[in-house]
């Protein structure tokens, strides 16, 4: 078996200062605690706050409203 030791003397990393995904905030209906950030398309999670199960069918997200409108 041969190892090839590669050369990357000069090349710079590369590193992504920025995500290319837009996050969105979601927050319980119940309480309006923060749940979490990001960018999901279903969940179910219990609100650290008031201990209840909220899904994602239960939430209408600001995008949906003004496309409703």
């Amino acid at each position: 078996m041969k190892i090839e030791n590669e050369n990357n003397e000069g090349v710079p990393p590369v590193i992504v200062d920025k995500a290319n995904v837009k996050l969105i905030d979601y927050f319980c209906p119940f309480c309006n605690s923060k749940l979490f950030r990001g960018n999901v398309l279903e969940f179910n999670i219990v609100c650290s706050q008031c201990n209840k199960l909220v899904r994602s069918a239960m939430i209408s997200t600001k995008e949906e409203d003004s496309n409703s409108e």
